[in-house]
This record gives structure tokens, C-alpha cells and sequence, in this order.
């Protein structure tokens, strides 16, 4: 899942405050005996929608006196409707969020505490990346979802056609592939992109960023909330970002999720998820044209990745914990028709993402029939999880400022970062 522009985070804030103020409950209801829950989520259209669908149908049809209503909207509102509907006392029973909201949720007292059998059972299932992707401090939020890890994406053509023999696996390689196969115009107009360093959407330099951070051994941010890319692993990788703009290798007004389909980026960084939409774009010529690999880091063996999640969590005013609790682990734990992974599992492969359960994953890791999975799947090994206290998306918006200005504006990156830095503010 791409994480796009239109959080409005600034008007969702005010929300939560708001929100842990006020009472009633979420629209759970019904009468008799029988209870229905409802869960709010982005899956509004495509296989997830239908793959959860199919869920929830078959529970309801296994569960008469415990039915599940689905609720849903785009991602761009979904963080706004949770907290006007919360405010409001209509929040859904569960709901399913982007971890990096995690903190503020739970600072809000918008999901609920998972219980103590069921956290134990998912920190003991589920890979370090997922749990890192949905845990704040020591609090697991809920189940982990969807998991997304960043990696290297290159067009094998492209680079063929350069003299670059095989994928770069060092910062010297990287960058020697992206100045060979970057071409410009008589004008000096970028015509092929050597090497892209954002992404489709908000704060979109900044998760490219942290894929080379955590390459060069460094962290975002600590487990208080402080900057900790104001080093010497975050100004190595910016000083890497800012050679390769001055060497016009790469330029941020050009959006890669556009480009590269049509050869106009040779290389990309770029989330898991990217594989499904080239796939649907670019038919026969993906096989033929685009290749994958780790984002290597400054020495030969360095490699690096940032991992972000989403998770589903009990509304803390839900009246009916129980029953949404027994929905969600029924949801993450029931077999698919093989017996081999679980349908929530195959929901998640079947749209190109990493199922966050460590069986799933080795299962589907043996079965891979597109070789470019491999190395996503590998990176949830080792990748950086994104941070989701509270202010980390504020101190996200910050790095991004600071990596916009080396990129586009030529600003010093060691004077950008510690500006960043002084703009991260705990809470």
C-alpha cells in the first residue's frame, strides 16, 4: 500500500485530543444476542477489498451471533474518519491504521491494550520487521497487516545498455551506475533519471533516505523520540544523496511510479508493493526489463531497508473487546483451502506484499515464482522498522524538508540534517 498525500494530520491531532475526552462507544449494537461489529479500513476496492471481504463473509456465515460489517474509505481519509467518528462516539469496533499512527493513537487512547495471550502468540509468530512496524516503546498495537520493505528496482536494459554488468552492491557502484545511465538533452534536461531517490507521496524523500541510513548502520530516530540521524552514518548518507544531485544523476521533480515504466528512470528505491502495479503496467516487458536487488550500503556486504506496516487494533470503546479480539485472531490464525499458510497470509501475497507471519513468509519464500520477491522478502530480515511514537511523523516531515533542500536547492547536508534535528521535538 503506497502511502499517499491528504493525512491531514494537523486537523486529525485536534481530533484525538478531543476524542479522549469524550464518552460512548463505537457502533457496535444489535439486539438479542446477537452483536455485529465493524471495522473500518482502506480496502475499498481490488483484492483488498475482495480478499477481506471473503474473510468476513465466511466468519459471519460460521458466527451468527457475532457479525462483522465492513466499513471503508480511501487512505487519504481514513485517518480523519477514524478520529471524527471517534469524537463523534461512532468509532468502528476495529480498526486498521498506517503504523506510523500508531503513537498518536495510543497517546490518545484510541486502541485498545492487545491482550496479554494474544501479544505473546504474535511476538512469537510474526517477523521482527512486522512487530517493529506496529509497536510503540513496548506496546504492540494490534495485528500486524500489510508489511512493506524498501529495496533497489533497475532496469536491466537500461543498465546492459550503460556497461553496468550486474546491480550495483556498494555506494561507489550505485552511484557509478546511476552518472553512467543517466542521459540528458542538448538543454541538460534529464531525459533518463540515473537514480531515484523518492517515492509516490507524503514526505516522499524520506523513507529512500532511511533505506541508506540503515545501510550505513544509523537510526532515525531513539526509543525517546530523539533525532538520531545527526551523525556521521546520517550525513554519509545524505553527502551520498547530495554528490549524485550535483552530479544531475538524479532530480526530485521527477516521479519515478510515472517514469520508470516507460525507461525514463534507470534505477529506483522503492517499496514492495511497486512490483504488482509494474507488473499490470508494463505486461510482457516487466519480466524482461526490471530487475531487483538489496540497497547496498558504503562497503561491499553493507545493505540496508525500511520496513513500514499497518495493523488491525480494538477500539478501546469498543462494547464488545471480546468478541473483536476472537474475530482478529480467528482472521490472522485460520488456514487457507492448502493447509499451508493462512488465508490472511494468502490475502497479502495475492496483492504482492510480505505477510507479516514468519511460517507465511518461509512458506511463500520456497514457492516464489517471481525471482524479484526474493530480495523484498529478504529485507524484512533486516530492515529498520519506522519509527511511530508520538512526533515521528512530525520529525519525518522535518528530515523531509531538510533532504528536499540538499536535492533540489543544493543546501549543505550537514547544515540541513542538524537543522532537522532541532526540529524533532519528543513527546
Amino acid at each position: 500500500m503506497r502511502i499517499s498525500r491528504g493525512l491531514r494530520l494537523a486537523v486529525a491531532l485536534g481530533l484525538f485530543a478531543t476524542a479522549a475526552a469524550c464518552g460512548g462507544g463505537g457502533d457496535a449494537g444489535g439486539s438479542g444476542d446477537k452483536v455485529e461489529l465493524t471495522l473500518l479500513s482502506h480496502y475499498s476496492d481490488g483484492p483488498s477489498k475482495e480478499g477481506l471481504d471473503k474473510m468476513i463473509q465466511q466468519w459471519n456465515k460460521e458466527n451468527p451471533k457475532v457479525q462483522v460489517k465492513a466499513q471503508v474509505v480511501k487512505f487519504d481519509d481514513l485517518l480523519t474518519t477514524m478520529t471524527v467518528r471517534q469524537t463523534g462516539g461512532r468509532g468502528a469496533d476495529i480498526v486498521s491504521a498506517y503504523g506510523l499512527w500508531g503513537g498518536q493513537l495510543m497517546k490518545a487512547n484510541v486502541v485498545a491494550k492487545v491482550p496479554d495471550d494474544i501479544a505473546t502468540k504474535i511476538k512469537a509468530e510474526y517477523s521482527p520487521a512486522a512487530l517493529g512496524a506496529v509497536t510503540t516503546g513496548d506496546t504492540l498495537l494490534g495485528y500486524p497487516t500489510e508489511l512493506n520493505t524498501y529495496v533497489l528496482f533497475y532496469n536491466k536494459k537500461i543498465l546492459a545498455a550503460a556497461g553496468v554488468s550486474k546491480p550495483p552492491t556498494t555506494w561507489a557502484e550505485l552511484a557509478d551506475a546511476a552518472k553512467k545511465t543517466v542521459k540528458r538533452d542538448a538543454k541538460g534536461n534529464i531525459q533518463v533519471e540515473g537514480l531515484s531517490l523518492i517515492q509516490d507521496g507524503d514526505n516522499k524523500s524520506v523513507h529512500p533516505f532511511l533505506s541508506l541510513l540503515d545501510a550505513a548502520g544509523g537510526k532515525f530516530l531513539g526509543s525517546d523520540g530523539t533525532a538520531q540521524f545527526d551523525n556521521a552514518q546520517g550525513k554519509a548518507a545524505l553527502k551520498f544523496e547530495a554528490d549524485l544531485a550535483a552530479a544531475k544523476a538524479t532530480n526530485p521533480s521527477i516521479m519515478p511510479t510515472k517514469q520508470f515504466r516507460s525507461g525514463g528512470v534507470a534505477m529506483a528505491i522503492q517499496a514492495g508493493w511497486w512490483i504488482g502495479s509494474l507488473k499490470t503496467q508494463m505486461k510482457d516487458k516487466y519480466s524482461s526489463d526490471v530487475g531487483v536487488t538489496a540497497i547496498p550500503g558504503p562497503t561491499a556486504g553493507s545493505k540496508g531497508s525500511l520496513a513500514y506496516g499497518f495493523f488491525m487494533g480494538v477500539n478501546q470503546r469498543s462494547k464488545h473487546g471480546d468478541e473483536a479480539w476472537k474475530f482478529l485472531t480467528w482472521m490472522n490464525e485460520h488456514k487457507a483451502a492448502d493447509g499451508t499458510v493462512t488465508e490472511t497470509g494468502k490475502w497479502l501475497a495475492d496483492q504482492g506484499l510480505i505477510p507479516p507471519r514468519t511460517a507465511d513468509q518461509a512458506a511463500y519464500k520456497k514457492t516464489l515464482s517471481d525471482p524479484n520477491m526474493a530480495p523484498i522478502y529478504d529485507a524484512a530480515t533486516y530492515a529498520m522498522a519506522e519509527p511511530n511514537q508520538p512526533g515521528a511523523y512530525e520529525a519525518k516531515t522535518a528530515l523531509h524538508n531538510a533532504i528536499m533542500g540538499v536535492l533540489a536547492d543544493g543546501k549543505n547536508p550537514d547544515d540541513a540534517l542538524s537543522q532537522a534535528a532541532k526540529a524533532v521535538k519528543p513527546q
